[in-house]
């Protein structure tokens, strides 16, 4: 686990003022808006931020003293490794050129093996390609690799997919997922997609002006109305299921979720695996009664919690389904015509649901 508790005040009038815990495993994300401070914690982790002689800063890693008053551990003695916007390879080497090149310079010894890594992200393909003819989805994913083969006990991510298209960003998702499922390192996300934080994270950190706004496990604060509400069509939550089976028939995996049975379009989840699945407000409508002939395969019972803020002819609905929590994005009208309160006993219909993981196999 790393600790962080920094004060830094900037001659813009910008301070930040953090208290923070990087998790041993899995992914910890730091969103927010620009110029809310994600990047200079990051900074910070890695060794590029020392502060001014008046900033307060102590980060302290498996006990030992990154940084205090006293003591600046240099980038290269802390084990991290750093992905940005902008891919850090060599343009003259090839893909595997670039890394060779980072096995040979290996600041510590991780165990990972180039083999690993190649199954992990898929690179060999690529190995005789130059840097120029890879596109954006594809050099990002090398970029990591080159990290991983550094020796990096600590990853850190600075809005890794800021810089690639919206399809590219949906393609290496489920690679970056697939090396938090088995990287036991920690990993720190910097995003101000709240579409790739509820993707990816395991622990959320909201950060709006230099300071932790919200913080908690992603599965809690994904249906979270206030994070949610700016995000338009965006907005979704994530659930946790188990995988049931596989139905041949029709094409369909069955998921356990909390009691009742939830299908989703994926053949490849192993059964009795937890994943994780994400819902999109859109795509949930609300019927006060049982629906008997209809062709959504997905309802819920399911208790109105609370409504967000009116934003335009639309309003979100948080739902909860024992210990669970979904969104539904309904029109104003609707919810006058339906007459909903909190409290109140009524039906979700989920007309599409996608597993996080399903666009790379296991």
């Amino acid at each position: 686990m790393i600790s962080l508790n920094a004060h830094i005040n900037r001659p813009s009038g910008f301070t930040l003022n953090v208290e923070l815990e990087i998790k041993p495993n899995g992914i910890t994300a730091l969103y927010g808006p620009s110029g809310s401070g994600k990047s200079t914690i990051l900074k910070l982790l890695a060794g590029l931020e020392r502060g001014g002689i008046d900033d307060n800063i102590k980060l302290v890693s498996e006990g030992i003293t990154w940084q205090d008053k006293d003591t600046f551990l240099v980038p290269e003695k802390r084990g991290t490794g750093l992905v940005f916007q902008q891919q850090q390879l060599f343009p003259h080497l090839t893909v595997e050129g670039n890394l060779q090149f980072a096995m040979k310079r290996q600041h510590t010894q991780t165990g990972l093996d180039l083999e690993q890594i190649n199954e992990w992200l898929d690179i060999t393909s690529l190995y005789a390609k130059k840097i120029s003819q890879l596109s954006g989805g594809e050099a990002q994913r090398v970029a990591i690799a080159r990290v991983l083969l550094n020796g990096a006990r600590y990853i850190l991510m600075d809005e890794p997919l800021g810089s690639i298209d919206s399809s590219s960003r949906s393609r290496i998702l489920p690679y970056l997922d697939r090396l938090h499922k088995n990287l036991n390192i920690p990993m720190v996300y910097v995003s101000h997609s709240f579409e790739e934080i509820t993707h990816l994270a395991d622990y959320l950190y909201v950060l709006e002006n230099g300071r932790i706004k919200i913080e908690g496990p992603m599965l809690e604060l994904s249906s979270s109305l206030e994070l949610n509400a700016g995000e338009g069509e965006l907005a979704a939550t994530v659930i946790e299921c188990m995988v049931d089976k596989f139905d041949e028939q029709y094409g369909l995996t069955e998921l356990a979720f909390e009691g009742t049975t939830i299908f989703v379009n994926a053949d490849n989840p192993i059964p009795g695996n937890t994943v994780r699945v994400r819902v999109p407000a859109r795509d949930v409508s609300i019927v006060l009664n049982k629906p008997i002939d209809t062709s959504i395969l997905n309802v819920l019972e399911v208790e109105v919690i609370s409504f967000s803020e009116y934003y335009g002819p639309s309003v979100l609905i948080k739902l909860r389904h024992k210990r669970q929590f979904i969104l539904a994005r309904i029109t104003r009208k609707s919810l006058d015509s339906l007459k909903l309160q909190t409290g109140q006993m009524v039906y979700a219909q989920i007309k599409s649901v996608a597993l996080i993981n399903d666009s790379v196999s296991q």
